[in-house]
């Protein structure tokens, strides 16, 4: 009669910092090895919304998300249809000038998207103007 096969674990190795590390066996069943910071840090669920958000989190706007969506769609869809377009109808069959439309086309929408957070930035903070004038006798 065969005798069972049992296996022995290994200790698990320390790392640079002294703490438990987990072997590529476990890594793969997905378990870990507990450390010592387990004991003292409260689980993440048990953690508010508040304190997973450092307290420095930038606002952003929602006009600014949309802004840069509707700019990346027309950065993702205007240089291929200039491209397929300049290909089948102004150059056709040349596919060297039709790339270069297709480049000038995404330049155009970079250097608007540019401008546009540009007026954005300078209508938010009004102009430093000098206001004092000065008086000529």
């Amino acid at each position: 009669m065969p005798k069972p096969k049992t296996t022995k674990t290994k200790p698990a190795a320390a790392g640079a910092d002294g703490k438990a590390t987990t072997t590529a066996k476990e890594r793969s069943k997905g378990r870990r090895l507990p450390t010592a910071r387990d004991s003292t840090e409260p689980s993440s669920e048990n953690k508010k919304p508040e304190d997973m958000q450092p307290a420095s989190a930038p606002q952003i706007p929602g006009n600014v998300i949309r802004k840069l969506l509707a700019f990346s769609l027309l950065l993702l869809a205007l240089p291929i249809l200039a491209y397929f377009g300049s290909l089948k109808y102004i150059f056709v069959g040349s596919t060297a000038s039709s790339a270069i439309v297709a480049v000038i086309v995404a330049n155009v929408v970079l250097a608007a998207y540019v401008y546009a957070a540009w007026i954005e930035d300078t209508s938010e903070h009004p102009a430093h103007t000098n206001t004092r004038k000065l008086k000529r006798r």
